[in-house]
């Protein structure tokens, strides 16, 4: 799906800079290197890698991919050093367990919530065993809570209107949400809507992804089956703790050992 909207991705994601400067805060305390589960195009690898820190990205999206090559390009040399990409399944990851062990292991914004229950275990079960005995794990997603509440507005919604710097044109996202019955998660869809040169009816690229959510006391359970341990619950950037009207859940954790 990534593929397809690679582009329109990029153009809302790359306003979003808010947590930018506390995974640098957090990468300073734990030191190098880092691994970006997810990493996209790039939007916060590149940060990292400007500021000294080491980071191996992993994404499954061939077209994220190569803009995040694109981007590197116009780095210095010593930035593009820092960066190692790497196409693949976060839940099937596979990276040499000596001499890959990481200070930080970080999932970006909302990037855990593609991964269902057997998927997100999967992935979670290989981190004790890539990061070192005093690195640290962070996950940033959505407040569960505020998710669980949007899912019951199936109707389409303006969320922005952004323009494009290169081409200058305005492209404006629809997203609407429906609750998946059953089951922690939710259908988003997204149509994004752009001039259509040939027509003065616009073009649309519609996509859709399921986002699955868990409670903090889910997240606590999962990271303890897996040798991890649950250390601190923020519920925004500037570290004011989760609360149930937070507008993100972030979760830090360490090594149980």
């Amino acid at each position: 799906m990534y593929d397809r909207i690679a582009r329109y991705y990029d153009l809302s994601h790359d306003r979003l800079t808010s947590d930018i400067q506390f995974l640098l805060d957090l990468a300073a305390g734990t030191g190098d290197p880092a691994l970006e589960l997810g990493c996209g195009s790039g939007r916060l690898l590149l940060p990292l890698a400007r500021n000294g820190f080491h980071v191996t990205g992993v994404d499954n999206s061939t077209e994220m991919l190569a803009r995040a090559r694109v981007r590197l390009t116009g780095e210095p040399a010593e930035v593009r050093d820092r960066v190692e990409l790497l196409a693949g399944d976060m839940a099937a990851l596979e990276l040499p367990e000596a001499g890959s062990r990481f200070g930080l292991a970080f999932f970006g914004y909302n990037t855990f919530m593609h991964l269902d229950e057997t998927r997100a275990g999967r992935t979670m079960r290989r981190l004790p065993l890539l990061l070192r005995p005093d690195g640290r794990l962070f996950i940033d997603v959505d407040n569960p809570l505020a998710l669980a509440a949007a899912a019951d507005d199936p109707d389409f919604a303006l969320e922005e209107e952004i323009q494009d710097p290169q081409t200058g044109e305005f492209v404006r996202q629809y997203t609407a949400y429906e609750a998946v019955q059953g089951e922690q998660a939710v259908d988003v869809t997204w149509v994004y809507e752009t001039p259509n040169p040939a027509s003065p009816t616009p073009l649309h690229t519609k996509a859709r992804l399921r986002y699955h959510y868990l409670y903090p006391h889910q997240i606590d359970l999962m990271l303890g089956l897996v040798g991890l341990r649950l250390l601190a619950l923020y519920g925004d950037y500037d570290r004011t703790p989760y609360r149930e009207d937070s507008d993100r859940l972030l979760v830090v954790a360490g090594v149980d050992r």
